[in-house]
C-alpha cells in the first residue's frame, strides 16, 4: 500500500463520493480516507504510474499527489527533508534539460505570511544551490498553491516537479504531483462538439463523468440515457470505454447526439460501431427497449429541469413548476419499473429551485421508494452531515453561486 493525496474539485463531497465509488467499483484495494478541507489522503494498493493513469477517469479530481514523507511539527522541518540530493533523486523528473519546479501548500489552518515568506526564500535557496550544475527555474504564484493550468503550462510534472506540502494541524504530508486534470480535453468535449444545444446540452462533462462513476458498478457494461439531449452523458461513457445507448423525445436532440458521438469517436479514435442504431426518438415515460433490460446496464440521466428562470420565483410559482415536473419524473420511474425491471442502478438529477422563500425540492422520494428504488448511501453519514454540498435529504448539490435551478444528484438501487 502506498499513500496518495487527491485535490478535490469545486464540490468536494461529491468529488470524494466519486473517488470512493470508483475505487470500490474497480476493486482497487484501499484504506479509509483521511479528509480535510479540499484534500483527501488515502492508501491505495497501486503504483504511482498506475494511480496517474486514473486521473482521466475521475471528473472530480483536480490533482493527484504521491506522498513521499510524513512528519509532525513546524513547516520549517521541510528544509531538513528536501535536501538537494533528495530533490534530485526523488522529486525532479529529469536533470538533462532545464528543471522547472514549484511549491504548493494545502493547509488547514491557512499558512501565515511568515511561513509563506520562508517557503519562498527556501525555494530560491534550492535554485541557488543547484544552478551551478543544472539549469533550474522556480515557478511561483502570489497565492500559496499553483493551479492546474500553471502546472501544465510550465511542464512541472515532466521537466521537474510540483512539490506539494499538505498540512492538517501539526501533521504534514510531503509529496509531488503525479497528474493534473486535463482541462483542455474537457473544454474540447464541452465547446467544440459540432451540435451543441443550449437547452438540453448544459450538463458539464465533468459532472456527467462523476455521475457515471457514482452509478456504475463492477459489472456495468452499458450506459443508457433516456434523456440524452445532445449526448453529454453518452460521450463521457464512451471515453470510459462503456457501450452507450440513448433516447430523447426530441428528434432534433437525437440528431445532435448522433452527430456529437460520431465526432467524438473519430476525434479520439474510439471503435463505437454504428451509433445511429443505438440512439433513437422515444418518450422516457413510455419507452420499452428490451435489449437494455439487464443488470449490466445502468441509467445515468439529467431529465428536463424546468424553464429557464431570470429571477428567483416566489414559493407558489416554484411549486407550480415542480408539480409539472413531478409528472415527468414519476412517469419515468413508473415506466422504468414496468419495462426495465432488471436495471438495478439509476443515477439521476433532480431540480432544486432557489425561490425567494428558500430552496424548493422535488418531493417524490417516497413515491420512487414505493416503486422499489431506494437511495444508495455512498459516503458515511458522519462525512456528509452538516455539509452545505449535501441536501437535507442526502442528495449531492451541484450549482454555481448565482444559479436559480440547482442540481440534486441521487443514485437509486432497485430492490
Amino acid at each position: 500500500m502506498q499513500t496518495y493525496a487527491f485535490l478535490l474539485g469545486t464540490h468536494p463531497t461529491l468529488s470524494l463520493a466519486e473517488l470512493m465509488s470508483f475505487l470500490i467499483n474497480q476493486k482497487i484495494t484501499h484504506n479509509d480516507p483521511v479528509l480535510f478541507d479540499s484534500i483527501v489522503v488515502i492508501e491505495i494498493k497501486k503504483t504511482p504510474e498506475e494511480v496517474a493513469q486514473l486521473q482521466s477517469e475521475l471528473g472530480g479530481i483536480i490533482k493527484t499527489f504521491s506522498i513521499i514523507k510524513q512528519f509532525s511539527g513546524k513547516i520549517f522541518e521541510v528544509e531538513k527533508i528536501l535536501t538537494p540530493e533528495i530533490l534530485l533523486k526523488q522529486f525532479f523528473a529529469q536533470k538533462n534539460q532545464k528543471i522547472n519546479f514549484g511549491i504548493s501548500v494545502y493547509s488547514d489552518p491557512d499558512p501565515t505570511y511568515a511561513e509563506l515568506n520562508w517557503l519562498t526564500n527556501f525555494a530560491h535557496n534550492i535554485k541557488r544551490r543547484l544552478k551551478d550544475e543544472y539549469s533550474i527555474r522556480y515557478v511561483e504564484d502570489r497565492g500559496w498553491h499553483l493551479s492546474s493550468v500553471q502546472v501544465e503550462r510550465n511542464r512541472l510534472i515532466d521537466t521537474g516537479a510540483e512539490i506539494a506540502l499538505i498540512r492538517n494541524g501539526h501533521d504534514f504530508y510531503l509529496g509531488k504531483t503525479l497528474t493534473v486534470q486535463d482541462y483542455k480535453s474537457y473544454s474540447e468535449r464541452d465547446w467544440d462538439k459540432p451540435s451543441p444545444d443550449a437547452k438540453s446540452g448544459m450538463l458539464p462533462p465533468k459532472l456527467a463523468q462523476m455521475m457515471i462513476n457514482l452509478t456504475r458498478d463492477k459489472r456495468t457494461k452499458t450506459i443508457y440515457d433516456p434523456f440524452c439531449g445532445s449526448g453529454i452523458v453518452l460521450q463521457e461513457a464512451m471515453m470510459l470505454g462503456l457501450k452507450v445507448y440513448g433516447s430523447d423525445i426530441s428528434p432534433e436532440a437525437v440528431k445532435n447526439t448522433i452527430s456529437n458521438l460520431e465526432w467524438l469517436a473519430k476525434l479520439k479514435k474510439i471503435a463505437a460501431g454504428k451509433i445511429g442504431l443505438r440512439v433513437k426518438v422515444a418518450d422516457a415515460t413510455q419507452n420499452d427497449w428490451k435489449t437494455l433490460d439487464s443488470p449490466d446496464t445502468v441509467i445515468v440521466a439529467e431529465p428536463y429541469l424546468g424553464p429557464a428562470l431570470r429571477m428567483a420565483p416566489f414559493a407558489p410559482q416554484a411549486q407550480t413548476i415542480l408539480n409539472e415536473l413531478t409528472k415527468l419524473y414519476l412517469g419515468f420511474f413508473r415506466n422504468l419499473n414496468q419495462h426495465f425491471p432488471h436495471i438495478k442502478r439509476v443515477g439521476v438529477v433532480f431540480p432544486v429551485i432557489r425561490s425567494r422563500d428558500g430552496l424548493k425540492y422535488l418531493n417524490i422520494l417516497d413515491e420512487v421508494a414505493s416503486l422499489g428504488y431506494t437511495r444508495k448511501l455512498i459516503l458515511p453519514a458522519e462525512i456528509i452531515k452538516k455539509d452545505a454540498g449535501v441536501s437535507p435529504r442526502g442528495g449531492f448539490l451541484y450549482s454555481r453561486p448565482d444559479q436559480l435551478v440547482l442540481r440534486e444528484i441521487f443514485v437509486f438501487e432497485k430492490q
